[in-house]
């Protein structure tokens, strides 16, 4: 692998302080009527802060340069006070010192006021530094992005508590600046989520750490979360990484080297030794993960684990309790009763969204239930037109336990051929004929990285789904929809195939994506909801 020069990402803090004393650069008596401002700053890492998914954004790569003098823009009632967007004020830092000298123009009267403005630059005058205001993306690795309140007090002196990002000629909109012209510097996201396998073959969320390496330079080292949630059940986060797109390596050259460490997990499992998965990365591997903001997939690892089906749930029938099981509350099912929902279906050729619809769905709640095995279950009745003729027309038997699970209990499927003739009843199944077994529509309290089984019919029907996300954005012709649950559903059947299901909470099923071989082939949307009278 080649060798190169890669900065430590950093960032920059000047903290808050309210001392009666000052500095020896800073020495100015205060005035009864006077409070004088100063700026003091402290140097945090930035690796060692935790990355989730929802937050990636790029992370500005640091300068060597020494900082000399800063810029800033303060106002009081919407009137700027001292400096202006079209003239920042300047102030020295102290000689070899990351506090700024004193200044008459920061000899303010107590009141309010609120920095809207922060810059640190080199002796040359090179930005290096940058407090990213709360409009922009980089406030999300801000502790305190602008503008930031300050309320000055008689008889004190403070220093000002500004967080700065490191500068690094990017899209200045990152920031939420307005007044640069800047070049864009491309990082993309890479996530991981991990499980681990006893050597009783039984899985669980692996709690792990994650390092994350250039030319054997350390860019990210982070321990994922694990918790318990509301339910009782134990859970781990995935961990993500902004990782950044270097020209002096080719597109499919290895240059990201990383580490996954099993770390043990009080009460969940305990590991005898250190167990690590390494890997490189190429370009092309990052890029076969991402396709753009609101769709990263994670690197899905698995430790002692033989078979990765093997992490694979089947959902425990026996002990589940349904005392009211057509009262379907989980939040991510629809549509409810008096309601019909419409989609429409495109099929994707080379990359090209058509201009009308292959085919049209419509789903509703049929008044009528279906007993099975002593459950009454909940018609959803959903059928399939191409131009205009009924081609597949399904009933799915659906109970929601006690614990807010949806339970897939069969269907019958109606097949027709393009004129709309009847052909069979292929892919039809029920709970408890032939051995077949119920699984999860939806998990009550899905989590990422979760799988479970839909359906277990051996050999005939063994679909299973894992989650992937649980706050993805997806913006629609119907409306904007957040906290969405995203799965992919599997068919061991299908090789190479694969779909994304969107869940909506409070509205259900919004969108669908059908790939074959990582390529996009068919998509499914939400295209309108109607209230029946």
């Amino acid at each position: 692998m080649k060798h190169s020069k890669f900065s430590t990402i950093v960032i920059f803090i000047a903290t808050l302080l309210f001392i009666s004393c000052s500095k020896d650069e800073n020495v100015h008596p205060p005035s009864d009527e006077l409070v004088t401002l100063s700026f003091n700053m402290i140097i945090h890492d930035l690796t060692r802060q935790s990355i989730q998914k929802q937050s990636i954004n790029d992370i500005p790569e640091c300068s060597e340069d020494t900082p000399f003098f800063v810029e800033i823009i303060l106002m009081q009632d919407d009137i700027e006070i001292v400096g202006s967007s079209q003239d920042p004020f300047r102030i020295d830092l102290a000689s070899g010192q990351l506090f700024t000298k004193y200044s008459s123009e920061l000899e303010l009267p107590p009141g309010n006021y609120s920095l809207e403005h922060f810059s640190v630059h080199n002796e040359a005058g090179d930005l290096l530094w940058l407090a990213p205001k709360n409009n922009g993306d980089m406030a999300l690795f801000s502790s305190d992005p602008l503008p930031i309140d300050i309320e000055l007090l008689a008889g004190t002196k403070p220093y000002i508590d500004v967080p700065v990002l490191c500068y690094d000629n990017r899209d200045v909109n990152e920031y939420g600046y307005l007044f640069f012209e800047l070049d864009a510097t491309p990082l993309l996201p890479y996530c991981f989520f991990a499980n681990y396998c006893d050597d009783s073959g039984r899985h669980y969320p692996a709690r792990y750490s994650l390092e994350i390496s250039i030319n054997d330079i350390i860019i990210y080292s982070e321990v994922n979360t694990t918790g318990i949630n509301e339910a009782g059940n134990y859970f781990a986060e995935p961990l993500c990484a902004a990782i950044p797109v270097l020209s002096e390596f080719e597109d499919d050259e290895e240059y990201i080297d990383y580490a996954i460490t099993l770390l043990d997990w009080d009460e969940v499992y305990t590991i005898n030794e250190p167990q690590e998965i390494s890997g490189s990365l190429s370009l092309e591997d990052i890029e076969d993960q991402f396709d753009g903001d609101d769709n990263v997939e994670y690197e899905h690892i698995f430790i002692n684990c033989d078979e990765q089906v093997a992490d694979i749930d089947l959902p425990d029938f026996e002990s589940a309790v349904f005392s009211d099981p057509t009262n379907i509350t989980n939040p991510y099912y629809g549509p409810d009763e008096g309601y019909i929902y419409e989609y429409e279906g495109y099929e994707i050729e080379d990359g090209e969204f058509p201009d009308e619809p292959s085919e049209v769905i419509i789903v509703e709640r049929r008044a009528e239930n279906k007993n099975i095995l002593g459950i009454s279950t909940v018609i959803q009745r959903d059928y399939v037109a191409e131009d205009g003729v009924i081609i597949e027309d399904t009933d799915d038997w659906l109970a929601q336990d006690d614990e807010g699970n949806l339970w897939y209990m069969g269907e019958l499927s109606l097949n027709y051929d393009d004129e709309g003739n009847f052909l069979d009843t292929e892919g039809s199944w029920e709970t408890g004929v032939d051995g077949a077994l119920p699984g999860y529509w939806l998990p009550g309290n899905p989590q990422v990285g979760q799988r479970y089984y839909q359906e277990f019919y051996e050999g005939e029907a063994e679909d299973w789904a894992e989650v992937i996300a649980l706050n993805e954005t997806v913006i629609l012709d119907v409306g904007t929809f957040e906290n969405v649950l995203v799965t992919k559903d599997i068919n061991p059947f299908e090789s190479g195939v694969y779909e994304l299901k969107y869940y909506a909470p409070g509205t259900g099923f919004i969108k669908e994506e059908k790939f074959e071989d990582d390529e996009l082939v068919e998509i499914v949307i939400l295209t309108g909801i109607i209230v029946i009278d």
